[in-house]
């Protein structure tokens, strides 16, 4: 197969947010390496303006980016990526929990620690990974992307397993505390689930290419396409090599979005690494891959849904059982956020199994009421956070309501958003996936998402009860931190206005469906 670069189609504006985060992290590290701006106050603000400036990029190419209705040319760098609202769009996603990643920098990095630049570095390369894997229009640049951030996030999590100042030998090691132990283990647990993924994912990817000759995504949709009268673009594409390479890639992203049975990491991952980097993984991780599964199902695999639709169907509604199940037994709120993201994956994957334009819309919509929800309530526990095994305990919420009305409020409305009380976002989020799913005639995995919802209000509400209902015997310190204070309050905010004025959100959603 001969590869022609194609110089006509170097968009490179198309790439401004990212390059923008890239020179960023770059500039990071070189100013890390002078100790008077080695210092979280300095080099936080120099990544919230290269965060900024990537926003600006991103929602004006967003306004003239290439839609299926105004027949612009989505293609890029020889069809490697793909210039669209739906790659923009994501974009912002991951920008906003970015954000939240670098507020947290008031703890994390210790202000002893040398390392700092490399958190925040860190943080931007991931994002241009999944930046570049929502753009993808190839399998190889899908899987480069992938690998990209995903390392990035391996080393995010064992942050807290930085003990000491650098400058330690064995002889004089302190001793190892709970978050330095539990760090270490997750980063562990992700680094191998993870690299099982990878290999999982390539091995899919190298049979669809074997089935079909080729790893543009589009392509490949145009290779399965079937016209009315049953006559194939190419018949020999339709074969056991693909089917058997849907089905691995789908596993390997999986792993990625903590469907069940690839989840049991999510938990210990979630419990360990530092509280801002959970809350980034918790909603940037699931919006990036589900990206690409909504690309390539969507676009490249949406004729052959009779064979992936019924084992999607299972998997949601098992991961929608399961991870509420799970998360009543928990007593860790981290802990019990990640089988609610577990619960909410399956959800999100309803917009898959629906193979339709509304499907994907209610997708892109759940996504962004998820990301107000989660980075509010991670922000919350952020503040909430203690030291030791019990520094995220659940039973910390006692009595706040008394003492901290504002916070206490702002998290019951959280706790309500993700359990979809009306008239919060997270009750339209809801209500469009399941429309979506109705309308494609699937009644059955919308009466089992309703059921699975039921028994999430059990968890969610717990929360609240605790708060309001509980005296606390302890005195627990709570620090807002500006920053953090900031985004409670926008949070809180986006999902109030988008429960009141859904249909905008979703008419933006509606134009961001993928080419």
């Amino acid at each position: 197969m001969e590869f022609k670069i194609n110089y006509e189609d170097m968009q490179w504006t198309a790439l401004s947010p990212e390059f923008t985060l890239f020179f960023t992290a770059l500039f990071l590290l070189l100013i890390g390496l002078k100790e008077q701006f080695n210092a979280n106050k300095y080099l936080a603000k120099a990544t919230l303006v290269g965060i900024a400036i990537s926003f600006f990029f991103s929602l004006a190419l967003w306004g003239s980016a290439p839609t299926i209705e105004n027949s612009l040319q989505p293609d890029m760098f020889s069809k490697s990526l793909i210039h669209d609202k739906f790659g923009q769009g994501f974009n912002i996603i991951f920008l906003l929990m970015a954000t939240y990643a670098v507020l947290g920098a008031s703890r994390y990095p210790h202000s002893n620690h040398e390392n700092k630049s490399e958190y925040f570095a860190l943080i931007l390369l991931t994002v241009v990974g999944m930046m570049f894997l929502a753009k993808s229009g190839n399998l190889i640049t899908a899987f480069i992307s992938l690998e990209i951030f995903s390392i990035s996030l391996y080393i995010l999590c064992g942050f807290s397993a930085k003990h000491g100042t650098g400058k330690e030998s064995p002889t004089n090691a302190p001793e190892l505390k709970w978050a330095t132990l539990a760090s270490q283990e997750s980063t562990v647990k992700y680094l191998l689930t993870g690299a099982f993924a990878s290999a999982i994912l390539v091995y899919g990817m190298a049979l669809i290419y074997a089935g079909t000759g080729t790893t543009e995504i589009r392509f490949i949709g145009q290779l399965l396409h079937c016209d009315e009268s049953g006559e194939c673009a190419n018949p020999y594409s339709r074969n056991t090599l693909v089917y058997i390479g849907m089905g691995l890639l789908f596993s390997g992203l999986a792993f990625k979005i903590s469907l069940v049975p690839f989840h049991s990491w999510t938990p210990d991952v979630y419990q360990g690494a530092p509280t801002p980097i959970t809350g980034f993984m918790s909603v940037a991780t699931k919006a990036a891959a589900f990206a690409l599964i909504a690309r390539i199902f969507f676009t490249a695999f949406s004729e052959l849904n009779n064979i992936w639709m019924p084992f999607m169907f299972g998997i949601s509604v098992i991961t929608m059982l399961v991870g509420n199940i799970a998360a009543i037994f928990q007593d860790d709120v981290k802990r019990m956020l990640a089988y609610s993201g577990v619960a909410h994956a399956g959800y999100l994957l309803i917009g898959i199994v629906a193979n339709s334009q509304d499907g994907i819309a209610s997708l892109i919509f759940y996504l962004y009421v998820y990301l107000f929800m989660n980075i509010g309530a991670f922000s919350v526990i952020f503040i909430m956070e203690g030291e030791g095994k019990e520094g995220n305990s659940i039973f910390r919420f006692k009595g706040l309501a008394k003492k901290h009305p504002l916070i206490a409020g702002a998290m019951s409305l959280f706790m309500l958003s993700l359990a979809g009380f009306p008239p919060t976002a997270g009750f339209f989020g809801k209500l469009y996936v399941f429309m979506a799913a109705i309308k494609e005639g699937y009644i059955l995995i919308t009466i089992a998402a309703v059921i699975a919802t039921v028994v999430s209000v059990y968890f969610y509400l717990r929360i609240i009860v605790l708060m309001y209902f509980h005296e606390n015997e302890k005195e627990e310190v709570v620090v807002v931190h500006r920053g953090i204070g900031g985004i409670i309050a926008l949070s809180s905010i986006a999902i109030i206005l988008i429960g009141l004025f859904p249909s905008r959100l979703m008419s933006i959603a509606l134009e961001s469906i993928p080419f």
